[in-house]
């Protein structure tokens, strides 16, 4: 009887030493990763990268068709955070973003160090040499930083006024692109948002409903870049 309950004492043991290693075990297992952005994810693909560059092209030749067609000083309108600054350093940006539709352009031009998409940054000299006025589409406080670097490698910009603060990649009011589409003087506008360009005419958010409006004002000078992170 005695050797009976010795061997049942002997195997409890065995279990709860066996419990005890296997929750250890279980505790020892690192959390899931965090789910992957698919968008997110072809931001760093070559495809992305082709269709970046090819567009950045097709707006060059535009330029040129359009050089001469414009009296009164044109200019162009150009996206800061998803065109201008470097797509490699956004990318890591967003990495580091929990949010990446809260984007602060700020924090994006310290973390690219002021590093540029060299397809727009030759488009901005194409800009220079032609005498065509560039401005970004983001107030002065943001990007008065990318201004003076710029300056630096002799290709002046502008920033534009809003009314409000602008939602980058979704909607802004940007007062002076108003101004300059009621003067004619606009050669083309690069963006990645309709949402930026239609707000201006008071079509809002509602473009489907409004298409035919916004290329009767715009036609071909609207050149619209995927962004991923947002549409």
């Amino acid at each position: 009887m005695k050797k009976h309950i010795i061997a049942l004492l002997a195997i409890s043991a065995i279990g709860l030493a066996s419990c005890g290693t296997q929750k250890e075990a279980v505790a020892d297992i690192p959390p899931p990763p965090p789910p992957i952005n698919p968008a997110l994810e072809w931001r760093k693909s070559s495809e992305f990268e082709y269709i970046n560059k090819q567009t950045f092209n097709y707006a060059a030749d535009m330029l040129q068709r359009k050089l001469g067609t414009i009296k009164q000083g044109p200019v162009v309108f150009i996206d800061v955070p998803f065109l201008l600054l470097d797509q490699n350093t956004m990318n890591r940006y967003y990495d580091q973003s929990e949010n990446p539709r809260e984007l602060r352009i700020r924090e994006a031009q310290e973390v690219s160090r002021f590093d540029y998409n060299l397809d727009a940054l030759n488009f901005l000299r194409l800009c220079q040499e032609s005498g065509i006025e560039v401005f970004l589409m983001a107030p002065e406080q943001e990007v008065l930083p990318t201004i003076e670097d710029l300056a630096k490698k002799n290709i002046v910009v502008s920033p534009s006024m809003f009314d409000g603060t602008p939602e980058y990649g979704r909607i802004g009011r940007n007062v002076t692109m108003m101004e300059m589409t009621e003067s004619g003087r606009i050669a083309l506008i690069l963006t990645t948002s309709l949402g930026e360009a239609t707000s201006l005419t008071g079509m809002g958010r509602a473009i489907n409903e409004n298409m035919d409006e916004l290329m009767r004002v715009y036609g071909d000078k609207l050149i619209v870049f995927p962004n991923p992170a947002f549409n």
